[in-house]
């Protein structure tokens, strides 16, 4: 799989900048570390809040979830934050197995995660 950098940006309501990064396809250990680089590109180009679009992830291992959680990290480091959205059943399945849901912040399509998407500060 060959991840592109497709990002496109929003605004939230409260007036926070998002980068919106879709994926596609399975997100495993095959593909992990190109995942890792491109969220890693995103941060480098100053989004410090990132809304993955997880919308055509077919599958997701412990490998694309450790990807995840390290740029959560790296948002929060940064004083913004990470979120998902448009989670399919499958995927939805290995962040509740993990106990990630509790970590992760998951919305069911991308209008209402931009409208209430929330920076790290603001959601303490």
């Amino acid at each position: 799989m060959d991840f592109k950098l497709r990002i496109r940006t929003a605004e939230t309501p409260q007036g926070q900048q998002l980068a919106i990064v879709p994926l596609e396809g399975r997100f495993d250990a095959k593909v992990a570390s190109e995942v890792r680089q491109l969220l890693q590109q995103v941060l480098d180009f100053g989004y410090h809040n990132l809304l993955i679009d997880m919308s055509a992830v077919t599958f997701m291992d412990s490998s694309g979830l450790g990807v995840l959680i390290s740029a959560l990290r790296k948002c929060r480091t940064a004083g913004g934050n990470l979120s998902l959205c448009c989670v399919p059943e499958s995927v939805a399945l290995v962040l509740s197995l993990t106990s990630m849901e509790k970590v992760l912040t998951c919305f069911d399509d991308l209008e209402t995660a931009i409208a209430n998407f929330s920076n790290a500060s603001s959601a303490r």
